[in-house]
């Protein structure tokens, strides 16, 4: 069994929303409780797009997509989804 996941949070990280420090809470819950250590990529959605952009995402196991929208670029999050798509990752949204 893998001893880290790593997953790719689609959306701009903002510390002072109640549901940002519960999701980053959720994953380092299900991994202690699955005796596996978690990583966590924020990318926030501007830096999806362009032909580099999804190249740290493409990194994760699997793919978030965040809440507390407004998208800052509604490009850049549909480009993620894409990429989660497309490559088969597994894929969550709220």
């Amino acid at each position: 069994m893998k001893s880290r996941v790593t997953i790719g949070i689609i959306g701009e990280y903002d510390g002072g929303k109640p549901s940002h420090a519960a999701t980053v809470a959720a994953i380092g819950h299900a991994a202690e409780a699955l005796a596996m250590e978690s990583q966590i990529i924020w990318q926030p959605t501007p830096s999806l797009v362009g032909p580099d952009g999804l190249a740290a995402l493409a990194e994760a196991d699997s793919i978030w997509a965040s809440p507390g929208s407004p998208y800052e670029s509604f490009e850049g999050a549909l480009a993620g989804i894409r990429l989660a798509r497309e490559r088969g990752y597994p894929f969550f949204a709220t």
